[in-house]
């Protein structure tokens, strides 16, 4: 293997951050569902490197990433915690990019990262995450991983084997979804069209006799504290939103981690995020994410 090595030269140290700081930031927002959690980690990690001097490393991505993932995994222990008082549902912090980006923010944007797969890690254990993201997403071998999250190879496997159980539905879906965009674009613009207009009769034939409402105000603004379940309750609750946000909020069609959700906007500032779970066969909605928690909009701004 080749070696590296890390001075304190702050040419290095820009360097590897230019080099590594997507990478780790991947890692970092699919262990977290925080892309503010996620940027002050890697920018903590490249400030630690500072205090290495002529520490020979013989594989400088694996180093980084092994770094990474042990302080996500601390900072996952103290956020469960945080979590018992969190007032009402915890959502994940969404990416979004608006219709018209440019051809940079797609080269900067080729690691995609569904809303979904972020909503299924928070149903995983931090380490059956950790082994799972390692291994499917970045495609580390078993012995790397288990150097990382200090556990043998075999256990790595066992472990990767059982999350995979999990999650391999889930996997199917989103690549079916992909076959659906233009189709679920389309959609999206009708439910814009509904709450913004305050007639919600044409969302009925959208959702699935089962839909569920998820929103997550952490007590910051007015939103759902338990999830609304069933079509009838959720149109209730919708009819509800469009009373309240509308007109005076602007709703617009974006992409959400690369899928077609909706940006709302008072007098330009970001107030909210909806996105959606399609049923993949009928291309319905059963699952309407609702992010309004202000501290998770900071970043769109």
């Amino acid at each position: 293997m080749q070696s590296y090595t890390i001075d304190s030269s702050s040419n290095t140290i820009e360097d590897l951050y230019k080099t590594y700081k997507p990478h780790l930031f991947s890692i970092a927002y699919r262990m977290l569902g925080s892309r503010s959690d996620a940027e002050d980690m890697v920018q903590d990690l490249f400030i630690s490197i500072h205090g290495y001097l002529n520490d020979n490393i013989n594989n400088i991505k694996s180093y980084l990433s092994k770094m990474m993932i042990n302080r996500c995994l601390n900072e996952l222990k103290s956020a469960r915690k945080k979590r018992i008082s969190y007032v009402g549902n915890w959502l994940p912090e969404p990416t979004v990019q608006f219709q018209d980006h440019s051809p940079l923010d797609s080269v900067e944007r080729h690691d995609t990262i569904s809303y979904a797969f972020l909503i299924l890690m928070e149903k995983l254990t931090p380490l059956e995450r950790a082994v799972f993201i390692l291994r499917e997403v970045f495609a580390y071998e078993h012995s790397e991983i288990g150097e990382m999250v200090n556990k043998s190879e075999v256990n790595c496997r066992k472990i990767f084997s059982r999350v995979k159980k999990k999650v391999d539905l889930s996997s199917q879906k989103d690549e079916k979804l992909s076959l659906h965009l233009l189709e679920e674009k389309e959609l999206v613009n009708r439910f814009i069209s509904a709450i913004s207009n305050g007639n919600i009769q044409p969302l009925v034939d959208m959702l699935t006799e089962d839909v569920i409402f998820i929103a997550d105000g952490g007590g910051k603004v007015s939103a759902a504290i338990n999830p609304i379940y069933s079509r009838e309750r959720v149109l209730k609750i919708l009819k509800a939103l469009s009373s309240s946000k509308f007109p005076e909020s602007k709703a617009q069609l974006v992409e959400v981690n690369d899928q077609p959700g909706i940006l709302l906007t008072k007098e330009g500032t970001p107030t909210g995020v909806i996105c959606f779970e399609w049923d993949v066969q009928t291309i319905t909605i059963q699952r309407i994410y609702f992010i309004v928690n202000p501290d998770k909009l900071q970043l769109l701004n």
